[in-house]
């Protein structure tokens, strides 16, 4: 009993000599050499400070900042410093007291420590007392003067990625919110609750939430009100901004606030601000955590990879298995169900309602190849699954996918290409609306022929032969060659038929890469290569070596997206497994670090007062695995990545970087939580089915709830090519990753 009185007598002492000295009090050192100290402001309470290494100076006077809601135009800020400070075993305990309008009080309790190089930062407020209106609290830290806007280049995945030309000027990473010096984003919206400031001279700070939670309710994720209050708001927003000519800060606010302009003909000149609160109520719980990462002597590629790497050993992304074989089974089983034909051309509609329906979506004859259409691939996911299966079933399916690819070849006979794909109605262009859908597009044509010539070489192995492909695809690639530019590039888009450039960008020149490397390879002419070298260096120099993985979206304009990075990937792996120059190697690792954070790699759930049955994700799915699409939309989702599955295990055979190996398992088995299954049918109209993309960010559809409800060729291809192409890859490596170890 004397023992403990003296402890308590101690901590009291400790308490109240911090409470009345004026000298710093020391949390301690990260790695980068930064000491974090506890000091006093000229109001008598605590700040903070970070201090020393390579980071510039950051400070916060205020660290416990509450902003109370009464009215729309009526909110106020209520900012504190520490009243009290306290050494603990794990780091400082830190408390406030802020009382508004004499009825209430918030109780703010802060607990700080250091573990290497990352500050953390739990934080709860106790509300004693009651009044109308609503609160929120934040945490936001001061960058040195001497820092200017200029000099930060910020990561945040699936948003921003340092320049933010490419983002779209409206997005929340563009240019609009860049030039107003304002980036605010919830963290509901991204594949993981991140955000990253990169410094000139090498050094970083990043925010992570370690514990998300997510919770929202329906009206809210459709951002119908632009102020609410509600317990149930359980995410925040990051952000860092500079207002005028003060320096630059960032933080954490929670439950998020943010800013963002509209889109469309009529969307006005000025953000539209979204508060949200939580009741100013006794008891009700508001607490969260927050880690800050220091870094030092990192490029920005590195602080993308450093970043992302830590954030995913903290949330430590869980892999639910599959049943492989069966999803592998279903899945070709439901594309040849699909497959159409007239008057002897066959092909895999463009897009199909998931729900039944007697009424054909109105281009369901468009026939096209690569990104979204990617009927050559689903073609050779039948010839696949023609092999392996011997009775009637694999016999039909390997006919449909002769079919698919002789109407193919047939209707884009003409060089220059008339486009991507055809009309099966006529054998001809398509003539529809949207035809700039199916135009000549680098991307659309060598993607799909790339794929056709490992069919084609599969095929003569098995001394099955097939010259009229070879003859196509060759036709093609030679007129392509006498397209490249000087420097390198090719354009993003021909005008239908002609040598004549629709869209003169060289950002998407990765795109016939792989197939130029496999040209060489099948004719033993190394024009081809030689070609795929330059435009591979141009695309390094000008975009991948600044970060810049932009246009891989077709449909999109030139934007930072997910598949540009994917497609960079598979470029650079080529010529890696072609010269064996460590080089290539190197690119591709940047590329695939790129491209990795665009996964979701925390459980979000869906609206809490949703109707599941009016929800397209439904309720209890985890969302792991889903990737973001583009800077230009985040928080929109899809599960094109699990094409991408054998090239991140490729990337682990070659540099033994298990990391890869942990991708390629979420990958092959956390993306296909939403195919329609026996026994998990959901509302899909039957087994093997899945629409296109959803929503999980806030926005006019709500969490959980896609722009629409169609299926598209590339769910089943991609889905299935990351099975099949794991198996071609290393059938050992693809046993191990069966149950997902």
């Amino acid at each position: 009993m004397f023992s403990k009185y003296l402890i308590l007598l101690f901590c009291i002492s400790v308490s109240v000599s911090f409470s009345q000295q004026s000298n710093p009090v020391e949390l301690g050192k990260l790695e980068t050499g930064a000491t974090i100290s506890f000091v006093r402001v000229a109001e008598g309470e605590w700040g903070i400070e970070v201090l020393g290494g390579a980071a510039p100076r950051i400070t916060q006077k205020l660290p416990v900042r509450i902003e109370v809601f009464q009215k729309e135009k009526d909110i106020i800020e209520l900012n504190s410093g520490y009243n009290t400070i306290r050494k603990s075993d794990s780091g400082i305990d830190a408390n406030a007291e802020i009382t508004y309008r004499k009825k209430v009080v918030f109780h703010v309790h802060d607990s700080w420590s250091i573990n290497g190089a990352v500050l953390s930062l739990h934080r709860k407020v106790d509300v004693v007392g009651n009044a109308p209106g609503g609160f929120n609290s934040s945490i936001v830290f001061m960058v040195d003067s001497a820092v200017n806007w200029n000099d930060v280049n910020c990561m945040v995945p699936g948003a921003i990625y340092g320049d933010p030309t490419y983002n779209g000027d409206r997005s929340p990473g563009g240019k609009l919110n860049y030039e107003a010096h304002r980036l605010l984003l919830r963290e509901d919206m991204l594949p993981a609750p991140l955000f990253a400031l990169s410094f000139s001279n090498g050094s970083s700070v990043a925010m992570l939430d370690p514990s998300p939670n997510g919770a929202s309710t329906d009206e809210e994720t459709k951002l119908v009100k632009k102020i609410m209050t509600d317990a149930r708001f359980q995410f925040g927003a990051f952000g860092t901004w500079q207002k005028d000519e003060n320096p630059i800060e960032f933080g954490f606010q929670f439950p998020g606030t943010i800013s963002r302009y509209g889109f469309g003909p009529n969307a006005g000149s000025q953000p539209i601000w979204f508060r949200r609160f939580h009741p100013i109520s006794q008891g009700v719980n508001h607490s969260y955590e927050i880690n800050f990462r220091f870094g030092h002597k990192e490029s920005f590629s590195d602080v993308t990879r450093n970043t992302w790497r830590w954030a995913w050993n903290t949330l430590k992304p869980a892999v639910i298995p599959i049943d492989i074989e069966q999803m592998r089974h279903i899945l070709t089983d439901q594309l040849a169900s699909v497959a159409g034909t007239i008057d002897g051309r066959t092909c895999i509609p463009f897009a199909i309602a998931t729900f039944d329906t007697s009424q054909p979506q109105w281009n369901w004859t468009m026939s096209g190849m690569g990104f979204v259409s990617k009927n050559v691939e689903c073609a050779d996911q039948l010839l696949r699954e023609g092999d392996r299966d011997n009775t009637e079933r694999g016999k039909n399916m390997r006919r449909i996918g002769l079919s698919i690819i002789s109407s193919m070849v047939n209707a884009l006979h003409s060089i220059p290409l008339e486009g991507s794909g055809y009309d099966i109605r006529t054998g001809k262009p398509w003539a529809g609306e949207h035809q700039e859908w199916l135009a000549p597009w680098l991307r659309n044509a060598t993607e799909g022929m790339r794929v056709l010539m490992r069919a084609y070489k599969r095929e003569q192995s098995l001394g099955r032969q097939h010259p009229e492909w070879l003859n196509w695809v060759k036709s093609y690639v030679d007129w392509l060659i006498l397209q490249q530019r000087n420097d390198g590039s090719f354009p993003r888009r021909w005008e239908a038929g002609t040598n004549k450039v629709a869209e003169s960008t060289g950002s998407t020149s990765y795109c016939p890469v792989p197939l130029l490397v496999l040209m060489t390879e099948i004719t033993g002419d190394s024009k081809y290569e030689r070609a795929a070298v330059r435009t591979a260096e141009y695309v390094w120099k000008n975009w991948g070596e600044k970060e810049l993985f932009v246009g891989g979206t077709s449909d999109n304009p030139n934007i930072t997206d997910k598949e540009a990075g994917m497609l960079s990937l598979e470029a650079y792996l080529s010529l890696y497994e072609s010269t064996k120059e460590t080089k290539w190697l190197e690119r591709a690792k940047v590329a695939a670090d790129y491209t990795e954070s665009w996964i979701w790699i925390w459980n979000l759930p869906m609206p809490v007062d949703a109707d599941n049955a009016k929800l397209h994700w439904k309720k209890g799915v985890p969302v792991i695995g889903l990737q973001g699409i583009s800077a230009r939309g985040p928080g929109g989702a899809d599960e094109y990545l699990d094409w991408s599955a054998p090239s991140y295990a490729k990337l682990y055979s070659y540099t033994k970087d298990k990391h890869y190996l942990y991708v390629a398992r979420v990958l092959l088995h956390d993306t296909k939580s939403m195919v329609a299954l026996p026994g998990r049918q959901y509302d899909m109209k039957g087994i093997g089915w899945q629409q296109e993309h959803w929503s999980l960010g806030p926005g006019w559809n709500g969490r959980g709830r896609g722009g629409h409800r169609f299926w598209l060729p590339w769910v089943s291809a991609n889905h299935l090519h990351s099975i099949t192409g794991m198996y071609e890859l290393d059938p050992d490596l693809y046993q191990k990753l069966f149950k997902g170890n």
